[in-house]
């Protein structure tokens, strides 16, 4: 109870390894040492009788862990940068997906956002407090990596639990770079004069700057409220047609998809075994 933060740390992953080979009992109030993963893991005892835990919102009862209103009923969350990242997101996989879909729609995983990629580690203390198992899945540019390496140093999230919106042939990318051209560009012409269609276009920089080079190609300012009013829009068409968006030649999303069908089977089944147990 006196340890410090950084402490506690090191004894969780002393107590990890120690469990690869033993089985080991630990009495705790303490959150961090919740099992996130396998909730029946977690007994709780009370009026002098033991018993596995039913979800993940009884631990969090017990413990006084308060989430946000929107993670009040989730289990696992997929983090994203920004909220037209969550809009558009929170639209594709239920598309894309009928086990996610359901999953979504019971409240068991949620979709929340950073406001931007620097706020990472940040969001996903928050969550590993709440007791969320966390996902990520981020523009893949140099502040994406960053987050992210600075998050996996942190021990809040593994090379398993991260996904970026990679593009072949383009250094970097953000989600964006994932749609189809045809699918938002008369939109954008019909609001801004500006067409896509272009040499400017076709280079190997990441979608926002190839969108500011068509810009001043045309003779347009570009900024930061036009660049946001363009990715709402964006979010907004995709959030509408989730179907016609998504440039199926480029499969970083249906990995995103993959991977997170894998990880909460692989929770149901932990919940199922320990149950049987």
């Amino acid at each position: 109870s006196h340890l410090h933060p950084s402490a506690i740390h090191e004894l969780k992953e002393v107590l990890n390894e120690l469990s690869e080979e033993h089985q080991l009992l630990l009495t705790t109030h303490n959150p961090l040492f919740v099992d996130r993963r396998a909730v029946c893991n977690n007994i709780i005892v009370k009026n002098n009788k033991a018993r596995p835990a039913k979800n993940i919102n009884e631990i969090r009862e017990i413990l006084g862990v308060r989430a946000s209103d929107n993670l009040r009923n989730a289990e696992f969350v997929l983090v994203v940068e920004g909220e037209n990242d969550r809009k558009a997101i929170k639209a594709l996989l239920p598309e894309r997906s009928e086990y996610l879909s359901s999953l979504i729609e019971n409240g068991t995983m949620a979709i929340d956002s950073l406001a931007g990629g620097t706020n990472l580690s940040y969001k996903l203390s928050l969550l590993r407090d709440s007791l969320c198992v966390s996902h990520a899945f981020l523009d893949h540019d140099a502040a994406g990596k960053k987050s992210y390496e600075h998050a996996r140093k942190q021990g809040l999230l593994t090379d398993r639990e991260i996904h970026f919106s990679v593009v072949p042939n383009l250094r970097e990318a953000e989600i964006e770079d994932l749609y189809l051209l045809d699918f938002y560009h008369d939109a954008i012409y019909n609001l801004y004069g500006v067409s896509f269609k272009k040499k400017e276009f076709k280079t190997k920089k990441k979608w926002s700057d190839r969108v500011a080079d068509c810009f001043h190609a045309s003779g347009k300012d570009w900024n930061d409220r036009i660049e946001g009013e363009i990715k709402n829009l964006i979010a907004n068409l995709v959030e509408q047609s989730p179907r016609d968006a998504v440039n199926e030649n480029y499969t970083s999303l249906d990995a995103l998809i993959e991977s997170l069908e894998k990880r909460l089977k692989e929770r149901e089944s932990a919940k199922k075994m320990d149950f049987i147990e």
